[in-house]
């Protein structure tokens, strides 16, 4: 996709962090853009924001975890726009950090699994059929992580890689049918966002009534990496790096390569048939 004025782009948990920077970079570029976000303070106050600045805009609260809440925000999307040329599945958490992965409940599992890796199915199954009806070049973004491609160490990496393995297949599908559909899997790295934060949005009924063992390190965990992530890349230079890879019809986007030795490590344990170095 070369151009982008006059087009519509669809973006989850875009009320803040690269979901909000994407939504600006699209719509500076002469795009309407749909936000879609569970955090409905955050979202209404992105859409004034860019509707302040004269940008064409529509907010849906939307709860990726749910098929039947994508499939409304792609309903508001065609009804106020007509079409879709760009859907963005950005929407994600830091889910279960509270244990070892046995240790962790059927309710932990709901959630993490709910908002990092359903939601990119349910997202694949509504908005490709979309971008392939237009008749328009179309993109399919999946927000990956860098922990999609180094070893795995909790639920959140599990998640990443599996939305990877979508990505790839979704990807080679879309080229064995000639389609003018693109995807590219974004792998960020250490970006300022409230990723960290995401137990805020975490719903009652998939809260455990009782700690797991590693509740209190989970906690002190997702404090530590909240401040680190603060010092990180800003989510503006993420969409810049995002609007390149939809012109260049790039697959895998990383943000930068300071994550490149565990990525080498990853594959030159897997080729040499090694086991992994503790971590700790």
């Amino acid at each position: 996709m070369q151009e982008f004025a006059d087009k519509v782009a669809v973006v989850t948990g875009a009320g803040s962090g690269m979901g909000r920077a994407f939504a600006e970079r699209f719509a500076r570029e002469g795009m309407s853009v749909v936000l879609g976000d569970i955090q409905e303070d955050a979202l209404e106050r992105a859409v004034a924001e860019l509707s302040g600045e004269g940008f064409e805009v529509l907010g849906v609260p939307t709860d990726v975890s749910k098929k039947a809440s994508l499939e409304a925000l792609a309903a508001a999307a065609l009804d106020r726009f007509g079409k879709i040329n760009i859907a963005c599945n950005n929407a994600g958490v830091e889910g279960y950090l509270d244990g070892a992965i046995w240790e962790a409940t059927d309710k932990d599992w709901q959630w993490t699994v709910g908002v990092n890796f359903w939601s990119v199915v349910y997202g694949t199954q509504i908005f490709v059929p979309l971008l392939l009806a237009n008749g328009e070049d179309g993109h399919l973004v999946n927000t990956c992580s860098m922990t999609s491609i180094v070893r795995a160490g909790n639920m959140y990496g599990i998640c990443k890689q599996a939305i990877l393995a979508l990505s790839e297949t979704t990807y080679g599908n879309l080229r064995d049918r000639h389609a003018n559909v693109g995807v590219t899997a974004l792998f960020p790295g250490i970006i300022a966002t409230r990723l960290f934060q995401g137990s805020r949005n975490r719903p009652a009924d998939l809260q455990n009534e009782t700690p797991t063992p590693g509740a209190a390190a989970g906690t002190e965990m997702r404090e530590r990496m909240h401040e680190r992530l603060s010092a990180g890349m800003p989510p503006s230079e993420v969409a810049d790096i995002l609007l390149q890879a939809i012109r260049d019809d790039q697959l895998y986007v990383r943000t930068d390569h300071d994550w490149d030795d565990g990525i080498q490590q990853r594959f030159d344990d897997i080729f040499a048939g090694r086991n992994p170095a503790p971590t700790a």
